[in-house]
Order: C-alpha cells, then structure tokens, then sequence
C-alpha cells in the first residue's frame, strides 16, 4: 500500500512534491527504477538494507538503511524487498539543494545519508521505525526535514526557469525574464538540480510518456501528449533513458509508472 501526500507545511511546498510511506509486507524479486530528476531521502524500516554506490568511475557497493538517492539519468535495479516497509520525501526540482547544497555531485548516485547527517539520520530511522502508523511517520519525517532546509535565494529563479523553458521559451527568453545571464542560469541549475536544463527536460518529458504507457495507450497520442516532435522521437528518447522501447512499457504490468518488475 502507498500512502502520498503533498507537504502541508507552506514553507516546504517549493521544496518538497510528497511525502510518501509504502507498506508491502509481499514484496520480493527485484525491479528497475527508471529514471527520474528529482532526488529523494528514503528510509527503509524493515531489515533489508539499501545498496548503495558511487559513479560509474567508483562502483563500489555498500548497505545503509537510510538514503539521499540522486537525480537519475540512468535506470537503477532494486530489491523489492525493501518495500516490506519504508518511507521519504521527493524533493521538487531544485529542493534538495536545502538539504546538500551540491547536487550535481549525488546524480546518478545512491549516498548512505549518514555521510550528509551523520549519526542523526540512524537516529532518525530508529524513530521512525517506533512509530507504527504512517500518517505518524509522514508528519513526523516532515516536521524533521522542515527543521533542515533553508530555502535558497535562486530556488524561485530555477522553478521559474523550468516553467518558462517548459512553455517553449528558448534559454536567452528564459534568462532576459529572469534577469540573468545563460552562463549563471546553468550553472545553478546544475548545482541545485544535478543536471543542465535541456538534460532534466528531456528526463521529465520522458517521465510524463511513461506515465501515460498504458496496454491501452496509443503510442501516437502518447507521443504528442508528451511534446514529441513525432512517435519516432519518443521511441529513441524512452529507448535512452529506460533502456526498452514505448511498446515493451505498455505492455509491463507495473505497480506503479517509475517501477519495471525484472521478474
């Protein structure tokens, strides 16, 4: 069972999408997690720990039972089992800038967050793990991350770039309305959010085709839904970044749309 809600701290709502709790004591086998933008802290409640792991130049493996999963351009392979019990925050994009001020220095990495937070975020866990409900747990995690953040000044700047690169505005549009040059704009960008505007774009229309892969969807209509220039362009965009064709998502019973069962 997945439990999802928005913040309801109004200090949090540019800096947090959901709070979430997953409750699956069935979990097994192993899944795909396709790739996603957006950074998130997740804190696994039972005893099946996190793998964890560095670049593609440091691929060293470890366990934590407490994570900062980064934004992601490539699938990740995960154990089921960790959602016998679990919780966490995804961040909006740009927002977990207030928790690790250098994000392009976690993307595509899995990071133990006792390297950010040391010895409060097992402590953290092991409260967590006392509270049985999970409306608790939610409220709970969500007073801890507000005692953490800080909005920084250019999280508005970058939000609104997103939005204004989104309705089709070119970068040099984008920037005279935000009052910045295109060099500054991406380089915030890449610190607070883990990639470059045109990367995380392309990410997040990626996301929103996914999403709408369904055994019935019509691969035409998905593509244009998603502002793809034609269905041949989503296929090579859904072929990079998830690793299979539109037709092979459609057509994968998923638990939910960022989830691939491997088996």
């Amino acid at each position: 069972m997945l439990l999802s809600r928005p913040p309801k701290n109004e200090k949090l709502k540019r800096i947090v999408a959901r709070f979430w709790s997953v409750d699956d004591p069935d979990a097994a086998g192993n899944e795909t997690l396709l790739p996603s933008g957006k950074a998130q802290i997740i804190f696994g409640l039972s005893d099946i720990p996190f793998e964890i792991h560095g670049s593609q130049a440091d691929p060293t493996v470890a366990r934590a039972f407490q994570i900062f999963q980064g934004p992601a351009s490539r699938p990740r392979h995960v154990d089921r089992r960790t959602q016998i019990a679990l919780c966490g925050v995804a961040f909006t994009a740009g927002g977990a800038g207030t928790i690790h001020s250098r994000i392009d220095e976690t993307s595509d990495r899995v990071i133990d967050l006792a390297d950010l937070w040391g010895e409060e975020a097992s402590d953290l866990r092991e409260r967590l793990c006392n509270l049985q409900d999970e409306h608790m747990r939610l409220d709970f995690l969500e007073a801890e991350i507000s005692k953490r953040v800080s909005e920084p000044l250019d999280l508005a700047q970058i939000q609104k770039g997103i939005e204004l690169l989104r309705n089709g505005h070119s970068i040099e549009e984008t920037c005279d309305a935000l009052g910045c040059t295109p060099f500054l704009f991406r380089k915030r960008f890449l610190r607070s959010v883990g990639f470059t505007p045109k990367h995380y774009l392309r990410i997040e229309r990626f996301r929103l085709a996914v999403s709408q892969l369904e055994p019935q969807s019509s691969l035409a209509d998905v593509a244009a839904d998603s502002s793809f220039s034609d269905q041949a362009h989503m296929t090579r965009e859904v072929s990079e970044f998830g690793r299979m064709t539109p037709g092979q998502v459609k057509s994968i019973d998923r638990p939910y749309a960022g989830h691939i069962p491997d088996d």
